[in-house]
């Protein structure tokens, strides 16, 4: 389902949790608003998850860590708050990662190492603190 780049206001229907063989979701650059629905994490089927550039609000739901077709998971350009979720790392098909220009706290979880398929991790823009974690080194794929 491919909805971007509209006019889209309101918040994201948990209902679409319901859509469970669907394999794309992108509602990125609209003027959504609300939270994230942890629902979306029944979407077991889906290789795009692209919800950047909306006005999104509270945290990341560990849920979407179910989402192990994932390719791509782009929910940049918003206002998540919290902590980057470790059963991120489930994620291991991603090649494509992005996190940046919300206001995320709290350290880059180790676990993130594990997606090693990882071309493109981006973070920039939030308000993480501590070290690099050194198992960011296994990403060996990255460019950017």
């Amino acid at each position: 389902m491919g909805l971007h780049t509209n006019q889209l206001t309101g918040t994201i229907p948990p209902e679409l949790g319901n859509l469970t063989n669907l394999n794309l979701l992108v509602l990125g650059e609209n003027q959504l608003t609300g939270r994230i629905p942890p629902e979306l994490g029944s979407l077991t089927n889906l290789t795009l998850l692209g919800l950047g550039e909306n006005q999104l609000t509270g945290t990341i739901p560990r849920e979407l860590g179910n989402l192990t077709k994932l390719i791509s998971l782009t929910l940049d350009g918003n206002q998540l708050t919290g902590t980057i979720p470790p059963e991120l790392s489930k994620l291991t098909n991603l090649t494509l990662l992005r996190l940046r220009e919300n206001q995320l706290t709290g350290t880059i979880p180790p676990e993130l190492g594990k997606l090693t398929n990882l071309a493109f991790l981006g973070l920039s823009e939030n308000q993480l603190t501590g070290a690099i974690p050194p198992e960011l080194s296994e990403i060996t794929d990255l460019t950017d």
